[in-house]
């Protein structure tokens, strides 16, 4: 009587594995491209996203600066918003690029103002996909060579600002694109990318290590991810991949920072661009407490004059190296 009670049992443990090893196999399938599409789709809208507080929509008054608000066409043709701020004979253009939805980029006002203060010239570039610009889904770095290259070529197309060096910032994704942007197009001198993924797959996994999933879910987790990316974008995800377009720094100056503390994208990708980019550029890894994913200490945008640290880097970058 008990064997065939012992052999029911052990169909029963067996169905069991064989369901929870489907569930799990399922589950592997289906969270790469769902995980994808939540991310990339729709227009960011700022001001109405929950759980993300950088979400206000500044004015160059807000900081007694006076811009000009201009739309440029790209190559592909969308129609992109970026804001001016010119400066009297500037050192450089600094061209601001922000993240997947925060902070708006008119958070880089501040910035700006800093800058003009310190005698550079200003581009906040709204990416497609966000506020006033055109564009359905966030592109994550694979298309948004072609916004920047609009700025510049309206940069080289102006007499005030020849032979004028150009430096392209961004943060977080805004770095991710900074990188490509650098990697594709000649005419930028200089390159400060903060918080940038080496390549999204990267950010993924690390992510899911921070959760302590195991290393083999993580393995099966990287090519899916990055079949769901190519479904998206194309073979675009082949190449224009920050860990890759590094490779096209070539004696340019960069500068590459992350934070100890940051929970979106861990400081380990910054070590991988370090190690993939030439031997010269440089890199800032920032250990204060309160200096989390976008760098600033508080994430005081509106006064970044009192993150002295932060502001001696930037500086020192500038004239050091790009302004050599």
């Amino acid at each position: 009587m008990e064997k065939p009670l012992y052999n029911k049992k052990r169909k029963i443990i067996k169905r069991v594995i064989i369901s929870v090893v489907c569930l799990l196999i399922i589950a592997l399938l289906i969270v790469p491209p769902v995980a994808v599409h939540i991310i990339t789709s729709g227009h960011v809208d700022y001001g109405v996203i929950e759980d993300h507080p950088l979400q206000n929509m500044y004015s160059p008054l807000d900081f007694d600066l006076t811009a000009n608000e201009m739309m440029l066409t790209t190559e592909d043709g969308y129609n992109i918003w970026a804001s001016e701020i010119y400066t009297e004979n500037p050192k450089a253009i600094i061209i601001y690029l922000s993240g997947i939805q925060q902070p708006s980029v008119t958070y880089y006002y501040g910035h700006a103002k800093w800058m003009q203060d310190n005698g550079y010239a200003s581009f906040l570039l709204e990416v497609r996909g966000h506020g006033k610009s055109d564009g359905d889904r966030v592109c994550l770095g694979y298309e948004e060579v072609s916004d920047v290259k609009a700025v510049v070529e309206y940069i080289k197309q102006q007499d005030y600002y020849v032979g004028v060096p150009i430096v392209i910032q961004g943060v977080s994704m805004g770095g991710a694109i900074a990188i490509n942007a650098f990697g594709q197009l000649e005419d930028i001198d200089g390159l400060i990318a903060a918080s940038a993924y080496s390549s999204f797959e990267d950010v993924v996994v690390d992510t899911m290590r921070n959760y302590h999933l195991p290393g083999f879910i993580c393995a099966i987790e990287r090519p899916l991810i990055h079949l769901s990316l190519r479904f998206t974008f194309g073979d675009k995800v082949n190449e224009l991949v920050p860990i890759k377009q590094v490779e096209n720094i070539g004696e340019r100056p960069a500068l590459f920072i992350a934070s100890v503390n940051d929970d979106q994208v861990s400081a380990e990708n910054m070590a991988r661009l370090l190690a993939a980019a030439p031997e010269h550029c440089t890199g800032w890894l920032r250990d204060a407490e309160t200096a989390g994913h976008f760098i600033l200490l508080n994430y005081d945008f509106e006064n970044i004059a009192f993150d002295t640290e932060y502001c001696e880097r930037v500086l020192s970058f500038l004239e050091n190296e790009v302004l050599r």
